[in-house]
C-alpha cells in the first residue's frame, strides 16, 4: 500500500473529475504500465472508506504523481470530489493486463466509450512523451459534444504527432463545435471500423474500453469485418464496483492464487501418504515393512510348516516275548509262580537326525 496526498481535485467536464495525487518524498513511486489501474480509499473522521478501482491516466514517465479520472455520479465519487487538497489517500496496485506494449504494437486502434478513455490517455501521453513512431488511431464515442473529457489535450496530442489520429463519434446532438476535427454523428459502426482498418486488419491491435454493452457491440462489429479475435484486447469496468472485470485478468492475483492452491494440494498429498504408511495393510500375508507383528506371524508359519514335514520316529520298543516265533494267540497259559515276573527294561531309541535349513531370520 502507498500513501499519496491530493495535489489537485477538479472537474474537467460537468460530470468528469480529474484527481491528481502526489507521492510522499520518502515513498518509492508505483511502477505501472500504460493501461493499468489502481485501487483508492481514504480515511475521514477516523472512518475508512471502501476501495474503488480507477484507470491511471498519467504517463509512467511521471514518477512523482498519479492521475485518475472518474464520472461523478455515485456516493463514493461524490465524496472524493469534495476532498480537499492535502488529504491523504491510500493507493494499492498497479493491477490489470490491459497494457499497451510500445515495442510490440506498432499499429493500433483504440476504441473508447465515455469514461473508457482513461487508460488510453495514459497510453497516448506515454507514446507522445517518448516521441515514438507507433501509429495510433483513437475512435472516441461520447454522448454529446459538450461532455468530452480531455478534449483540449487530445487536440494538442494529435497536433503534436503525425502518428496519432483521432475520430470523435457523437451519439446525440450537433457536432458544430468539432467542425475542424474528424467528427461524425451516430455510433461506431462496422463500416467506420472497416474504413479505419483498411487492408491491414491482421497487423493492427485493437484495444476496447468502455461500458459492457458498448464493448460487446464493438467486438461484434470487429468480428463482422473479419478481424481475428487474437487481435482484440478488451477491458470493461464500472466505477461503482470495487472489482474491475476484464477479459485480461490481473496476472499477479492469478499467480498468487494458483500458488496457494498448489501449496494446499501438496500438504494434502503429504498427509495422505503419511496415513498410508502408519495404517496396517488389509492383507496380513502381505506385511508392510513398518509392521513387525505381521513379520513375526509369517516367520512362525514358515517354522511350523517345516517342523510338520519331519517324519515321525519310533519312541518306544516293546519288551521281548518268551517265544519269538509264536503269536500271542498260541501262547500256552503259564502257571502262577510265587516268583515275581521279570520285565525287560524299556529302551528309548534316539530320533533320527535330519538336516534342515531354516530360512534366514
Amino acid at each position: 500500500m502507498f500513501e499519496y496526498k491530493i495535489l489537485e481535485n477538479k472537474l474537467i467536464t460537468p460530470s468528469t473529475l480529474l484527481l491528481t495525487l502526489k507521492k510522499d518524498d520518502n515513498e518509492r513511486p508505483i511502477a505501472f504500465q500504460p493501461g493499468q489501474y489502481i485501487a483508492i480509499d481514504y480515511q475521514k473522521k477516523n472512518k475508512k472508506s471502501v476501495a474503488r478501482c480507477f484507470s491511471i491516466v498519467s504517463s509512467p514517465t511521471e514518477q512523482d504523481i498519479l492521475q485518475v479520472s472518474m464520472r461523478v455520479r455515485g456516493r463514493f465519487t461524490s465524496k472524493i470530489s469534495n476532498l480537499s487538497e492535502g488529504t491523504l489517500v491510500n493507493v494499492r496496485g498497479p493491477f490489470g493486463g490491459f497494457i499497451y506494449n510500445i515495442n510490440k504494437y506498432k499499429d493500433s486502434v483504440f476504441i473508447a466509450g465515455g469514461i473508457g478513455i482513461t487508460p488510453f490517455m495514459s497510453m497516448l501521453r506515454y507514446t507522445s512523451k517518448l516521441n515514438s513512431d507507433n501509429k495510433i488511431t483513437l475512435v472516441y464515442s461520447v454522448q454529446t459534444q459538450d461532455d468530452i473529457p480531455f478534449k483540449s489535450e487530445l487536440i494538442e496530442l494529435e497536433k503534436k504527432s503525425s502518428n496519432i489520429k483521432i475520430v470523435y463519434v457523437i451519439g446525440h446532438g450537433p457536432v458544430d463545435q468539432l467542425s475542424n476535427l474528424n467528427a461524425v454523428s451516430g455510433f461506431v459502426s462496422e463500416s467506420l471500423l472497416d474504413k479505419l482498418s483498411g487492408q491491414k486488419k491482421d497487423l493492427i491491435k485493437y484495444f476496447i474500453c468502455g461500458p459492457p454493452v458498448f464493448m460487446k457491440l464493438m467486438v461484434k462489429n470487429l468480428n463482422n469485418i473479419k478481424v481475428n479475435g487474437s487481435q482484440i484486447l478488451t477491458e470493461a469496468f464500472t466505477q461503482s464496483s470495487p472489482k474491475q472485470s476484464s477479459i485480461l485478468r490481473s496476472w499477479p492475483a492469478n499467480v498468487y492464487t494458483l500458488g496457494l492452491i498448489g501449496l494446499v494440494l501438496s500438504g494434502m498429498i503429504i498427509m495422505v501418504d503419511d496415513l498410508l504408511r502408519i495404517l496396517p495393510p488389509k492383507n496380513p500375508d502381505s506385511p508392510s515393512k513398518n509392521n513387525n507383528f505381521y513379520l513375526t506371524n509369517a516367520r512362525q508359519k514358515q517354522i511350523d510348516s517345516l517342523v510338520n514335514s519331519i517324519p515321525p520316529s519310533p519312541l518306544v520298543i516293546n519288551p521281548p516275548t518268551t517265544n519269538k516265533d509264536s503269536s500271542t494267540s498260541n501262547v500256552p497259559a503259564q502257571s502262577v509262580s510265587s516268583t515275581p515276573p521279570t520285565f525287560s527294561p524299556i529302551y528309548l531309541a534316539p530320533a533320527p537326525v535330519t538336516k534342515t535349513s531354516l530360512p534366514p531370520p
